[in-house]
C-alpha cells in the first residue's frame, strides 16, 4: 500500500516537474511547496511544527511587535503570534498555494485586517524592516544560505529567530544522512527543492558581524532553534 501511495505522488509531480535546474532556485522551491500543498490537503498544516513551538517560546512576549516571518507557509506560527499581542505580521512565502492557505485561515480567524501576505522571495525582494525577523526551516531550503541571510538581516530591529537542521555533532551527522535521503528520495520522484545542513558556526558568525548576541537556543530532534538579539 505505501509503495503504491508513493507512486502515486510521484507520478502526481511527474507532469509538472520542479527540478530542472535550469531554472531559479525560488521557482523550485515555490512549486515544490504547492506540489506538497496540493497532496496534503486543505485540512493539512492545523497543528504547529515542534520547531515552531520552540521558537514561539524562545522568542517570548510578541505584544506590540510587528513581525516579518521569511517562509511562512500556511500562516500557523503568524496566527500564534498575533493571537499573542502582536501589533501586526507580515508572511512571505514562494508558494502561492501556503499564501493563499494562510488568507483563508486570517480570514476564518477575523484576523485578516492585521496580517499582509505575499508570493515572493526573501532572498531577493526588498524587506521593510519589523521589530522580529523570523525564518522557520526556511534557511535550510537554499542551497546558498548567505544570500537569504544578508538580505533579510536588516529587516531586523530587535530579534532575528530561525530553525535549521542542526549540523553539529552526531545530530549534524544525521541530519545530513537524513537530508541525503530525502533528496534522493525526491530526485526519484522528480520533485524539486533539495535542504540542506548549513554551518551553525558560519551562521553565529555572521549575526555576531551583524551586531546581534545569542540570547537563547534550543534542541528538538535533529532541530536547532535559536534566537539572536541586537545588542
Amino acid at each position: 500500500m505505501n509503495d503504491r501511495r508513493h507512486k502515486i505522488d510521484c507520478d502526481r509531480d511527474a507532469d509538472q516537474c520542479a527540478c530542472d535546474p535550469g531554472r531559479s532556485v525560488g521557482s523550485r522551491i515555490g512549486d515544490h511547496f504547492d506540489s506538497k500543498v496540493e497532496r496534503a490537503g486543505p485540512g493539512a498544516g492545523s497543528s504547529l511544527h515542534k520547531t515552531s513551538v520552540a521558537l514561539l517560546g524562545l522568542m517570548g512576549d510578541p505584544t506590540e511587535r510587528t513581525i516579518l516571518e521569511l517562509g511562512c507557509g500556511r500562516g500557523g506560527l503568524l496566527l500564534e503570534l498575533l493571537r499573542s499581542g502582536a501589533a501586526g505580521v507580515r508572511g512571505l512565502d514562494l508558494s502561492s498555494a501556503s499564501v493563499d492557505q494562510a488568507r483563508h485561515r486570517f480570514a476564518t480567524a477575523g484576523l485578516a485586517d492585521r496580517v499582509t501576505l505575499e508570493v515572493g522571495d526573501g532572498a531577493k525582494m526588498p524587506l521593510e524592516p519589523s521589530d522580529w525577523v523570523v525564518l522557520d526551516r526556511v534557511i535550510c531550503c537554499y542551497p546558498d544560505a548567505d544570500g537569504l541571510v544578508a538580505n533579510s538581516v536588516p529587516a531586523a530591529r530587535r530579534l532575528f529567530a530561525f530553525s535549521v537542521p542542526n549540523s553539529r555533532g552526531w545530530r549534524g551527522l544525521a541530519a545530513r544522512v537524513g537530508r541525503q535521503l530525502d533528496n534522493g528520495w525526491n530526485g526519484l520522484c522528480r520533485r524539486s527543492c533539495k535542504t540542506f545542513v548549513h554551518d551553525l558556526d558560519r551562521l553565529d558568525r555572521t549575526l555576531t558581524a551583524s551586531g546581534f548576541s545569542l540570547r537563547g537556543h534550543e534542541t528538538r530532534g535533529l532541530w536547532y532553534v535559536a534566537v539572536y538579539e541586537r545588542a
